[in-house]
Formats: C-alpha cells, structure tokens, sequence
C-alpha cells in the first residue's frame, strides 16, 4: 500500500494498492478520531475492483456504486459514528485498511493528516483573554505575519483549532481567540471568564486582544489579518467595520469571512431578547429570527436558514440599522458562501456584502458555490458533502493565497 506519510492540504490523498489478485474485490476501510469530537469516530467503507494488474489506485479506480473516481473519496464519505472510539488513534492519523470478500485483512497503514504538531509552539496570550492560543512554526524565524482566528456558535476553541494549524505551518503566527463559551447540554464551560450567552458580545474585546498580540516578538504588528467562521464571521466583518485604523488594536491587512452575515442577528442563552454583538458598551442593532424554536427541534423541517430569513422578512424596519457597514472596511475582504446552506443564507448574504462593497470600489473577492452548504470553506481532507468537497478543493488554495498576498502589500496597515 502506498500513500504519502503524511497528507496535507496542498496534495491529493492518493492510495495505492498493488499485488492483489486480478479482478477480485476488496473493500478498503478508512477511519479516523473525529476532528469535532475525539470521543468520536469517522468511518468509510468503499468496495473496489483489483484491475488487470491487480492494482486498486484511488484516484482512477471508481468505487462500488459510485460514477467517478477521486483520490478524495474515502476521506469525503465517512461516516459519523457518535458511539465509537477510536483509542488506537491518534486526534490527527488516519488508518486505511484493506480486506478481502471475507473480511480477512490484506493491507493497513496508518498515516499523520495534517501539519506536524511537533514543529509547532502555542503559547497563550494571557491572563485577560481566557482560552486564547498562540500557535508559531519552529520553522519560521522572527517576527510573522499574522491571522486572528474566530470560531463560531460551536463556541470555546474547537472552531479555531480546525485550521490554526495549517495556516501555522504556512509561516504564520496564529492567535485562536475564543470569545464565547458556552456549557452545552450540561458540560462544563470550558473556559470559565467568557461569556456564557452568545449576548452583546463585545466586539472591543477583539481590539483588546490584537493590542496585546502587536506586544509580541513573533509578531509583525504591521501585518495583521482576519479570519472567521460563520458567526465568527460576523464577528470579524463588524470588526473591520467599526475598530479604526490608527486604533492599536485596528488596522488589518484582510479580512477572510467564511459563510458571513450581512448584518448583526439576535443572540441567545441570555433569557431575553438581545443582540449578538455590541461596541464601547452599548447593544448593536440587530435582526430578530422568527421561530428559532422550530429550528432546533430536529423532528421539524424548519431549517435556521428559514428562522433567519424569515425573521429578515417579518422585520423590514430593522435590517438596515443591523446592517454590517462593510463598505467602510478599506481593507480587501475574501468572501466564501453556499446557496444551500442551512444554517443561515451565506450564499445571499456573501452576494450583499459584495455589492455594498463593489459599490465602493473596494476589492473584495468572493466564492460561492449553488450546491455547497454551511462547510463550504475549509481544508479538502474532511468528511464532508461532494459539493463542499468540490468547493474546498478551489476555495482553501484561494484562502491561503490571500493571507500571504494581503500580507505582503506594502501599504498593509494604512
């Protein structure tokens, strides 16, 4: 069996099998500690058809039942097996296996994903900022450029923990800065100082800590880009928008808003109506949603998507003032979003960040797929759906280039 030892998000996954017998069909196994959930475990079963040279190659062989072949496959239909542990794993290795018609075993290997947890150093930013981590490659020298990571209503820091890596071992310092943690169903809080409601969070917090990040030596205070996850990215969009240039903790390079809002929601978890989000102390205007209830109870169709859009629609009057003056962010703005998102429209909203943007002649790059959903961004070795597979594969090289790119304009902190 042959793969690569350890599989990045730059190269295709491809597995090779050979010395098998002609024509004979094997099943091959892959399986792996979800990354959401290490109690967890993700699994894949695929059936394929030794060739004429007794070679299974996945990126040209095609599965049982499936119409085309990709290198992608086994990692993009596994399973979400909430009952399983994996203890023989790692969080970050992946096994393949490979049995006979009878279940006997033929081949195995275990292989690293993503970057090498060993040539990377966290630190934590300190004492006022709960949970944030800040994550250099021994590989990189001296001060770097710089990415704020911001999760989304997952809450604590899984969400940031998802991709500070990566971006990490691609040279950049990475702060994860959670900002909200909440205690779902009945754990504990994970870290005990943040808010426990997604209620008036304070967007100046994020401007506190970019002034304690700039402090750092592994840090190019000049050089500072943003980047958030769904609710995360209506964090970070407000951020732009309201944290001034010549503020210590303002002046960005970029700004990266995966599946955004165009403008500010209701929170939740704080026993009344309140917004998300506030700035210097005060409740942003928000947009209320309509039967969020409905939403979050699973025997129900009636999706987030539709209690955001149709809380849009039942409050005309209070969209404009919610709206993220995003057209007052200088900095260029990466935009990723999908049509058949189901937890908010990020599709439409990214299209209306980009219009008030065009409208003002400011760069803002935007991709966003008809048939992907709410993990439409993010690195390709995930399970995930065809269509976000097909999204990551162009939307994670384009994220990657727009860090170092706005990162290495000359003018980018003015």
């Amino acid at each position: 069996m042959t793969v690569a030892d350890r599989l990045t998000w730059a190269d295709a996954p491809v597995l090779v099998m050979t010395g098998l017998e002609p024509g004979q069909a094997y099943t091959l196994k892959t399986e792996r500690r979800s990354g959401w959930n290490d109690q967890a475990t993700e699994r894949s079963s695929l059936r394929y058809v030794a060739d004429a040279k007794g070679r299974i190659d996945t990126s040209v062989s095609v599965p049982d039942g499936l119409t085309d072949a990709s290198a992608y496959t086994p990692i993009q239909r596994m399973d979400y097996l909430s009952d399983q542990t994996l203890n023989d794993l790692d969080p970050y290795q992946l096994r393949f296996r490979l049995v006979d018609a009878d279940g006997g075993p033929v081949l195995q290997r275990v292989v690293e994903i993503g970057p090498d947890r060993d040539a990377l150093v966290e630190t934590a930013l300190g004492d006022d900022f709960p949970g944030a981590y800040v994550l250099t490659s021994v590989n990189h020298e001296g001060p770097r450029p710089t990415i704020v990571i911001l999760g989304g209503s997952e809450g604590g820091d899984s969400g940031s923990r998802y991709t500070a890596p990566t971006l990490a071992a691609e040279g950049f310092t990475v702060l994860g800065l959670p900002y909200y943690s909440p205690a779902w169903g009945g754990q504990e809080q994970q870290f005990p100082g943040l808010p426990r409601a997604f209620a008036n969070i304070a967007v100046d917090y994020l401007e506190e800590a970019v002034t304690q990040l700039r402090q750092r030596p592994d840090v190019d205070p000049d050089r500072i880009t943003l980047h958030g996850g769904s609710k995360g990215a209506e964090f970070v969009l407000l951020a732009g928008s309201l944290i001034a240039d010549d503020s210590p903790g303002g002046g960005f390079c970029g700004i990266v808003a995966d599946v955004p809002s165009d403008v500010v929601w209701e929170g939740w978890g704080a026993g009344e109506t309140v917004s998300s989000f506030s700035w210097r102390g005060e409740p942003l205007p928000f947009v209320p949603y309509q039967d969020m209830s409905r939403a979050l109870d699973r025997s129900d169709p009636y999706t987030m998507t539709e209690a955001h859009e149709n809380g849009r629609t039942a409050n005309p009057d209070r969209v404009e003032p919610a709206r993220i003056r995003v057209e007052t962010i200088d900095e260029p703005v990466l935009l990723i979003g999908g049509d058949v998102d189901t937890t908010w429209a990020s599709g439409a909203m990214s299209r209306r960040i980009k219009a008030f943007r065009d409208a003002a002649g400011l760069q803002t790059d935007m991709y966003v797929y008809k048939d992907a959903g709410h993990g439409v961004g993010g690195t390709p070795l995930v399970r995930t759906s065809v269509a976000n597979l097909a999204a990551r594969l162009e939307n994670f090289p384009a994220l990657i280039r727009f860090h170092k790119q706005q990162s290495e304009r000359p003018d980018c902190r003015e």
